[in-house]
Parts: C-alpha cells; structure tokens; sequence
C-alpha cells in the first residue's frame, strides 16, 4: 500500500545541515511512501527536490505575528488544497514553523504531524504550541530531546541525521584548485553565524600556523543574512592576522567531497551544534576531526577514539589538539580509523529506516 504524506521545510534554500537531512530522506524513501514537499519559496532545495523527481509545491509560510494572520489564513487554506488533494495519510514538518502550519493543517485534516526538531534550543512561545499539535516529535539527539519536559517524553523519538557515506567516498575527485599540493589545509565548513564561532578557529590558528608553515585555514560556508557585522568583524580579524595569506574565506560550495578529500583536518568550534553532520561527512572521508564538546557532538564523536574534543570557548585547548594532530601520525591514523568505522553508524539507508519506523508507528495510532 502506498502512502502519500506532505512534507513541508521552514526554507527553501540549502541553510544548513537541516535541509539536506530533508532532501535526502524524501529522495530515498521506498517507493511504498509518496511525499509531497512544501517549500516557502523558490530557491537550491526546491531545485534540488524536482532534481530527485520529488513533486514540490511553493506555499508561503509567513512569519507567525499578529500582523501577519491573513497571509497566514490564506497559506493554511492552500496547505489544505494541498493536503486534500494529495489525501495524505500525515503531515511531516521540517522545523519549527513548518510545525505551526503543518499542526493546524492536520487538525483540520484530522491527520497525525509529525514534527522533526533539529534546533537543541528552546522556543518558551512556540513549543507548547507545536507539541501539543505533534502526534510524533523526531529530535536529532538527546541533546536535542532534553529541550523537551518530561511529560512530553512519550512523543519523542530520537533518530540520528544521516549522511549519503557512498556518494562521500566517490573516487576521482579533483583536488580544489585553492588548495595547493604539500598544503595542510584545515577545513571549517558552517554557515557564517556567530554561534558557530568562527573567531576560536581563527585564533587557534594562529597559535599553530608559526609552528607549520604548511597549515592553511580554509572556511566555506554562506553569510548568514541575518548577522552580516559578524561577517565583517571575521573578516577585520583576518585582514589584521600576521597570517592573512594562509587564511582563505571560500564562501558556499555546491560540493564539499573535493574540499574534504583534499583536508588534513576539520574543526568545528560551535558551542551548542544540536548534531554535527559536517563531523560524520569528514571521518567519512578519513578526515579527523576536532570539535567543541557541546551540544550532540558527543554521541557523534568519542573523545580520543574517533576525534579530539576540546572546551567549548577555549581556542588554546582546540591549537593544542591541532598541535597533537600535526604531529603524532599514529594517533591521527587512529582517529582516521575509527572515525571511519563510526560514520557508517549514521548511514543515510539507516536514517531512512528509522524515520519510516516513526512514519508506520505514527499513522498506526
């Protein structure tokens, strides 16, 4: 029996990790499950969507304010067009307003919501709402579920995000042309936010690059549009560096596999990262990794088995660890080792099992 759902996105470009979780599940579903995306406006995942022949829809999901209720009233209506002519059995929501829409769209419809929560952070306005809409809350680690009360516990399940490990290990890969042979390229692959914390990278470099003239610091990742002085400041801090011409600012790539098989390590300095994708991507390709230990980033990386972990906040912790990488080979092929054993732990076909898991159990209600 085939069973159509609709599958709505807080966005309709590629902000981050979120999205592409979103994509790859709706483009490897088994064929018994038929979603229909929603995506807020045009933009790289709806592109994306119709590239892997998910039939996607544009409707508007404005910004949940008082000034704003008859867009609102006016989106819901065209949500239950929708949801109507799709005869969907629920609704799945990928982020926080996408639940507020997709929760009294299936009120209406008289049809289970699932909600997938990948933010660890809480919303005091929004969540009692959004969980009492939920028939289901799909969080992407304990970090993530501990944003939840106890009496809410129930609706909660648990699934790792999960990352396409064949399509990372594709052979024939051309080397960036920004990276030059005999190079040690350190990689940081995040949108360009402040709670990403781009600065700790910054000057745990420069505590290392006297030490290895080969180093090089690259960042890829967009600006966030909603922060740009932070842009600015990072920008300030790298034209001032003694260290300038090793630090190079890439902005967004369409594919990280060049990048991250040309990379001696990846560094993540994120204070409270829900989950980690770009971490499981790296050990993916026998990259180690050095992260903050925060947030989810613990269930994805054991300290000193499959990556290092430092002090969130602590730049000198995370220079130490470079240091440790730089030069004790053994102890890096150790982290490369296991690190690429763990990242098969958090497949992309074992997300998508566990995600229809939550789909059956849900309609089953």
């Amino acid at each position: 029996m085939t069973e159509t759902f609709l599958a709505i996105s807080n966005h309709g470009s590629m902000i981050g990790g979120g999205e592409h979780a979103f994509l790859d599940l709706l483009g490897h579903l088994p064929t018994s499950w038929k979603p229909w995306a929603i995506v807020p406006k045009g933009g790289e995942l709806f592109k994306r969507l119709s590239t892997n022949h998910v039939p996607a829809l544009i409707i508007p999901l404005p910004s949940i304010r008082p000034w704003t209720i008859v867009s609102m009233i006016t989106s819901l209506r065209t949500l239950l067009d929708a949801g109507q002519r799709a005869k969907s059995s629920f609704v799945y929501a990928n982020g926080s307003r996408a639940a507020f829409y997709a929760g009294i769209a299936g009120r209406i419809l008289q049809i289970p919501v699932i909600w997938h929560c990948r933010i660890a952070e809480p919303d005091r306005y929004l969540d009692p709402i959004l969980t009492r809409l939920s028939s289901s809350i799909v969080v992407n680690s304990r970090a993530t579920a501990r944003r939840f009360k106890s009496k809410t516990s129930k609706k909660v399940k648990p699934v790792y995000n999960g990352v396409n490990i064949e399509w990372l290990k594709e052979e024939d890969i051309k080397r960036p042309r920004e990276i030059q042979k005999g190079w040690k390229a350190i990689l940081v692959i995040a949108r360009v936010s402040r709670r990403k914390r781009h600065d700790i990278a910054l000057i745990a470099f420069e505590k290392v690059a006297t030490a290895e003239p080969n180093a090089h610091l690259f960042f890829l990742g967009r600006k966030d549009p909603r922060d740009k002085t932070w842009w600015d400041e990072l920008q300030g801090r790298t034209f001032r560096s003694p260290f300038s011409e090793r630090i190079h600012w890439i902005g967004e790539v369409e594919d990280v596999r060049p990048w991250l098989q040309s990379a001696f390590l990846l560094l993540s300095a994120s204070e409270n990262e829900s989950f980690g994708r770009v971490l499981i991507e790296a050990m993916a390709c026998a990259v180690p990794v050095i992260a903050a230990r925060s947030g989810g980033v613990p269930e994805v990386v054991r300290d000193g088995q499959d990556g290092l972990l430092v002090t969130p906040g602590r730049p000198d912790e995370m220079a130490e660890a470079i240091l440790k990488l730089l030069r004790n080979k053994p102890l890096r092929q150790k982290l490369v080792e296991s690190g690429n054993e763990r990242a098969k732990l958090f497949s992309l076909d074992a997300h998508v099992k566990k995600m229809v898991e939550v789909f059956e159990e849900t309609i089953k209600r």
